[in-house]
């Protein structure tokens, strides 16, 4: 009965097309579900067929049905329909051949729950007919009841807000699997924009180090060239240029590292040096000051209290400041100052140069990456003309200690 059941839910499958064909072999929880189900209704047939008086065919035939209609169950949540249409159809047969009672109709509780459940279309519909035609089936001969009798109608019923249950759960369960995915999909639109932000963050980072590396290389291999063609000829100016592009080109090494490393992935510490910081800003004041630019700096002590990200802003801001002011300004002299205003700090940056306006790599992109990072914290910056001429530069960033 089982090798019958399977063989024409097969040519089912075929008939309904490679969709359906994908079923597989019931698995345990499916026979943990319709198992106890069918060994119910088969007790429900022996009670029957123990303590009725009327007449009726071959006593082991009505386990057989009971059999054939649990059968294509297993199958009921890869095909609901062609299962619960042989089920059904098996207990209209246990009716039509004489048996007495509806014994195997308990498995119309499953078969209208698969069809609440797993039917993509009109599932509740199907449930409903499923459980009018359990009802109807008493009524009919040879063991024909009134159709309002309780032992007719209430089992019905039941079959029917079995299908009303089963099709709200499988609404509850859609309605969860949509919500997940659009769940997902913007916490994959949220990792996509850090992503994104994370790739412009490391790009002005990849600016700034480049920018102020190449311009100390430029300005002190000009000026070993100019030493070399010097009748008779510097050495010991052009030694002391090549050793000043040398320190700038290791300085640079590490930082670059570790943004190749944020790069790739990973947490960089630059050879286990700390991100710059207002700290260092004597450091970078001293560098500029072998490249021919004086650099005075005014920088309180509660500054250096900041939180690591406002410094290292602050910091990239000064040297890309510095760095066009020695590039496009044609200053000797300028001055870096840090101070408190109100609930923000205010860095201003002052050079005695021409006042054009010095945008960096002739691109844009040194005061464009400025912005940025200003704005990234809730800051800002401005650059122009300085009122006392030069070229001024202004920052205001949150202050924001540790």
């Amino acid at each position: 009965m089982t090798a019958y059941a399977a063989t024409v839910l097969n040519a089912w499958n075929r008939a309904l097309g490679p969709a359906a064909a994908t079923s597989t072999a019931p698995s345990v929880a499916d026979v943990a579900v319709v198992g106890p189900v069918a060994a119910f209704a088969c007790f429900g047939v022996w009670a029957e067929l123990h303590y009725t008086t009327r007449t009726y065919p071959w006593a082991p035939g009505a386990y057989l049905f009971v059999l054939a209609a649990a059968v294509p169950l297993l199958w009921r949540r890869r095909l609901p329909i062609p299962a619960a249409a042989l089920c059904l159809a098996f207990v209209a047969g246990y009716h039509a051949t004489g048996y007495p009672g509806l014994a195997p109709a308990v498995l119309a509780f499953v078969a209208c729950a698969a069809l609440g459940l797993y039917t993509p279309h009109h599932g509740l519909l199907l449930g409903l007919l499923a459980a009018g035609l359990v009802w109807l089936l008493p009524t009919l001969p040879p063991n024909s009841l009134n159709w309002y009798a309780l032992d007719v109608s209430m089992p019905a019923l039941s079959y029917g807000a079995t299908a009303v249950v089963a099709h709200s759960a499988r609404r509850r369960r859609l309605e969860h699997e949509a919500l997940v995915r659009e769940e997902a999909a913007a916490a994959e639109e949220r990792l996509g924009r850090r992503l994104a932000e994370e790739r412009l963050r490391i790009a002005r980072e990849l600016h700034d180090v480049l920018a102020h590396t190449i311009s100390v290389v430029a300005i002190q291999s000009n000026v070993a060239l100019d030493a070399l063609d010097a009748a008779p000829p510097d050495t010991g100016e052009a030694r002391e240029a090549m050793l000043l592009v040398r320190g700038a080109a290791r300085q640079a090494m590490p930082e670059l590292r570790a943004a190749l490393d944020l790069l790739r992935g990973r947490a960089a510490e630059a050879d286990g040096r700390p991100q710059p910081g207002l700290g260092q800003l004597a450091e970078l004041a001293d560098q500029f000051l072998d490249s021919g630019l004086t650099v005075e700096l005014r920088l309180p002590e509660a500054a250096l209290m900041l939180t690591p990200l406002v410094q290292l802003t602050a910091y990239r801001i000064t040297q890309e400041a510095l760095t066009n002011t020695l590039r496009h300004a044609g200053a000797r002299q300028a001055t870096v100052t840090v101070a408190r205003e109100r609930d923000a700090l205010l860095l201003l940056v002052v050079d005695d140069g021409t006042g054009v306006a010095a945008t960096g790599s002739g691109d844009g992109f040194g005061l464009l990456g400025m912005k940025e990072r200003a704005e990234s914290l809730g800051g800002r910056v401005q650059a122009g003309p300085g009122t006392g001429g030069g070229w001024l530069v202004r920052a205001e960033l949150p202050w924001e200690t540790l």
